[in-house]
């Protein structure tokens, strides 16, 4: 298969992936293809952990943060630390690269948010809003709330449905704090928002002690750390894909994290402008928001 300058062997390509939908690898690899100019941006220069499912996604798979020996020469790496050494993660910056990990049955691209050389640096916080069920009118309350709390500091913020069961509320940063910087910010929002509304958010970390409360989760903020790529596919029913939405259509009832998947998912690309673009004019330093956030809490 032609991708960007390189010919990509593709292996196997009839293996069925999805056995209740009846997609093949090819279909998987083709969808990639296809959204390349909208994931591209999203995986740059990060660190990826790979959620690969050779044998279809009604076996376990499994995740991969070290790059394969046999990958080719071309395919570009990070060296990052870690407790105990190293790790020699992928980073896929062009379409070749996306294709040909998409041959090795790559469903689901997890990045790190930070990208190299800066690895220490996030360039953007995630609240993750991890639902009690599948209601996802809990998750959509929960969204506007967040919303509102960072449009009164004037901090412009986005939302993707994670494909899974959830919604992520992302702000850009300006890359120049740290991790532990990032990540304090993120525990005062939490306990301040779980303070104004505690009805609808909880920090308990076990589910069995969460009382039906959305789980106001910030622990992606941290080094090494990872959050699923906008535009992934999620290996459930349908093929579900994380999709980037205007806040215009968090109001709508009948999107839920599952909306768009591989059936659908073109379709809206084709109608809808990207709600994502232009994202990076609006990246905030931590201090700054720190000191907005000061503010709002007198």
């Amino acid at each position: 298969m032609k991708a960007g300058r390189r010919n990509i062997v593709i292996s196997n390509e009839d293996k069925v992936i999805y056995p209740d939908d009846g997609l093949r690898k090819i279909d998987i690899i083709n969808y990639y293809k296809d959204v390349a100019p909208l994931i591209l941006p999203h995986l740059e220069d990060r660190p990826l952990m790979l959620q690969r499912f050779p044998n279809g996604i009604r076996e376990s798979g499994f995740y991969q943060k070290e790059a394969s020996e046999y990958f080719p020469e071309w395919i570009e790496t990070v060296s990052v630390h870690k407790e105990d050494g190293q790790v020699n993660h992928a980073i896929c910056n062009n379409t070749a690269t996306l294709v040909y990990l998409a041959n090795q049955a790559t469903i689901t691209f997890h990045t790190w948010l930070s990208t190299a050389p800066e690895v220490n640096y996030p360039d953007k916080f995630i609240i993750d809003l991890d639902p009690p069920s599948n209601d996802f009118s809990v998750v959509r309350t929960a969204a506007f709330i967040i919303k509102r709390f960072f449009d009164e500091m004037e901090v412009t913020s986005f939302v993707m449905t994670t494909g899974s069961s959830g919604a992520h509320i992302v702000v850009p940063l300006n890359g120049k704090a740290t991790f532990d910087q990032s990540r304090k910010m993120g525990e005062e929002i939490a306990l301040r928002l779980t303070k104004l509304h505690p009805a609808i958010f909880t920090t308990e970390k076990y589910i069995k002690k969460r009382g039906g409360k959305i789980y106001f989760d910030i622990q992606r903020n941290a080094y090494a750390q990872t959050a699923v790529s906008p535009y992934s596919l999620r290996p459930l029913p349908q093929a579900p894909v994380a999709t980037p939405l205007a806040w215009s259509e968090m109001e709508d009832d009948t999107i839920n994290a599952r909306t768009f998947n591989m059936g659908n998912i073109r379709q809206r690309l084709s109608e809808t402008v990207n709600p994502w673009k232009g994202m990076g004019r609006h990246a905030i330093a931590v201090e700054s928001l720190e000191r907005k956030l000061q503010k709002a809490l007198v």
